[in-house]
């Protein structure tokens, strides 16, 4: 893996700055829901592209049409992945409001609601952090399979998806790492730069 070119490929590309300024106003308008597929369309393009070969496989925004079917697609197919996270959110929930509603018979019971609250939080936290991992890994599997079947029931087949990331494991270990410490690193800058009045501000918001 070239870590390098994966970090500064999009640069290469000399229609580059259209390309991604069209991702920055998908991202500015996630709000509306459906600038969320066309960006997980347009990162499947990019994974199709550098699948075939493409020597500037930074992808444009010519096909809405198929753009918005990858990326709903694909979507789908994270959202049945990240089924666990939501399980245990919502149980979460419901244990504290259960154990909040113990509360009211009394201060002994108050005392009995807190600790449990305090343990099935401990619980599902640990979960999941499991399951957070676990996507983390899941998810470049589930584009990878949809980029090469082009099939939303292949995201499905569960084996073929956890063999891909089995064997890609070293890969998307530093595909985690380059992309956590990137975003520091951005965090950084962008606090820093925002310090300066105005101009500094807006140079923040954009590198945002």
């Amino acid at each position: 893996m070239d870590i390098g070119r994966a970090v500064t490929f999009a640069f290469e590309d000399e229609e580059w700055p259209v390309k991604l300024g069209i991702a920055v106003l998908m991202t500015l308008l996630l709000f509306l829901i459906l600038p969320i597929f066309l960006l997980g369309g347009w990162v499947v393009a990019i994974a199709r592209n550098v699948a075939q070969g493409e020597l500037r496989p930074l992808a444009g925004w010519s096909d809405w049409e198929r753009l918005l079917r990858d990326g709903f697609f694909v979507f789908v197919g994270q959202f049945v992945y990240t089924l666990p996270l939501w399980i245990i959110l919502c149980a979460a929930i419901a244990a504290a409001v259960g154990f909040g509603s113990v509360g009211s018979l009394g201060e002994e019971a108050a005392a009995i609601g807190s600790a449990g609250v305090v343990g099935v939080w401990g619980v599902l936290g640990c979960l999941f952090l499991v399951a957070l991992v676990f996507l983390f890994f899941i998810t470049p599997a589930v584009i990878i399979q949809y980029v090469r079947t082009d099939d939303l029931g292949a995201l499905f087949r569960v084996g073929e998806v956890v063999g891909i990331a089995r064997d890609n494991l070293g890969e998307i270990v530093i595909v985690v790492a380059v992309t956590f410490g990137l975003s520091l690193l951005f965090s950084v800058v962008t606090s820093i730069v925002g310090f300066i009045p105005c101009l500094g501000q807006i140079v923040a918001f954009i590198l945002g």
